[in-house]
């Protein structure tokens, strides 16, 4: 049998960044900066062309036209660009209280009582993952995608909001780090398993 038991003390950041690379919120943050974009891009052009309206382009002279012309669209340009960073800011502080707060209720969630370690068996003969105390079984298949951080492997099971997910810290005793170097060359190695690095541990 090659079975390789991991207990650690769950946490915040764990589930913060479980959640920050989840497939289905990095598609709403995606969408979601698209569409500040969109949003400063549509207030340019109506505001340019407001200025534009209200310019006296009466003069005969080529320069003073000209400036006519481009002090209207610069202007526009700059409060475009100081509501794009209000937008940007605005967007990314809600995103990110919002993945605080569901990190901490998975936290709360999961942790097991009496402030116990967390148990998770990776299980080669089966090819699978058992969590918990309740050993919920997640398969090693092509519906399996890893993203590996400087801290931690991330696993997504499924498509979707409510797709499966769990990770494991790469940081603890020399046999817990062990264990982790084993089962992540196995899943490198392991087809159908989408395999991501998200960032190289510091040396």
């Amino acid at each position: 049998m090659q079975k390789k038991t991991l207990t650690f003390k769950l946490s915040d950041d764990g589930y913060y960044e479980l959640l920050k690379y989840m497939p289905y919120f990095r598609k709403v943050h995606l969408f979601g900066i698209i569409g500040v974009f969109v949003i400063s891009a549509v207030l340019f052009l109506s505001l340019n062309h407001s200025f534009q309206e209200s310019a006296s382009t009466s003069s005969q002279l080529i320069f003073e036209h000209i400036l006519q012309v481009m002090f209207p669209a610069l202007l526009a340009f700059g409060i475009s660009l100081v509501v794009l960073l209000v937008f940007y800011l605005y967007f990314r502080f809600r995103i990110n209280a919002f993945l605080k707060k569901s990190a901490r209720r998975l936290k709360e969630k999961y942790q097991p009582a009496n402030d116990e370690e967390y148990i998770i068996v990776f299980d080669r003969d089966q090819n699978a993952f058992f969590l918990g105390n309740r050993q919920q079984q997640i398969e090693i298949g092509q519906n399996l995608k890893v993203v590996s951080t400087s801290s931690h492997l991330l696993f997504y099971d499924g498509e979707g909001k409510s797709q499966e997910k769990f990770y494991i810290p790469k940081d603890g005793d020399i046999e817990h780090e062990e264990n982790v170097a084993y089962m992540t060359d196995y899943l490198k190695k392991t087809s159908g398993v989408q395999y991501e690095e998200k960032g190289k541990r510091p040396s």
